[in-house]
């Protein structure tokens, strides 16, 4: 039990698994996959996130292909770059 006494349960647990495994998971999936109504999924996600036990939702960038795309793309990249004088 939490200190607002709410009590995770395995359905919570469940949840916040498959929201950890892909934060994006719309909640009519959540539903079909636990057997719930889409309204007591996003309840229950919205209690968790009240509470305090999901903090936050993050992307995870590639470094690597975030660098080859800023480069190629961004103001360094060959259309940010002005065209050589060939004079």
């Amino acid at each position: 039990m939490t200190e607002t006494g709410f009590r995770v349960d395995r359905i919570d647990r469940e949840i916040m698994q498959r929201i950890v495994d892909n934060a994006r998971i719309p909640a009519e999936d959540l539903a079909d996959e636990l057997d719930l109504t889409v309204e007591e999924v996003e309840r229950r996600i919205a209690q968790l996130e009240e509470i305090g036990i999901i903090k936050a939702y993050r992307a995870v960038v590639d470094p690597y292909l975030y660098s080859l795309y800023f480069f190629e793309n961004g103001p360094l990249g060959p259309k940010g770059r002005p065209a050589p004088d060939r004079r």
